[in-house]
């Protein structure tokens, strides 16, 4: 059975940066593009607001 190994890597803040640059950082879809909001948040707006109508 094979065994699994955690690795732990400690960056420099510089070394941080330059991965930043080229891949972004967490939660962004290109970098320096900050993700959109999740898609199901206006799904739910929605239906709250329907729901606040009907009432």
């Amino acid at each position: 059975m094979t065994e699994n190994r955690v690795y732990d890597y400690i960056l420099t803040p510089e070394e941080l940066k330059e991965i930043w640059a080229k891949y972004g950082k967490p939660g962004e879809i290109a970098p320096g593009t900050k993700a959109a909001k999740k898609r199901n948040h206006r799904k739910s707006q929605q239906n709250i607001e329907e729901t606040e109508k009907s009432c």
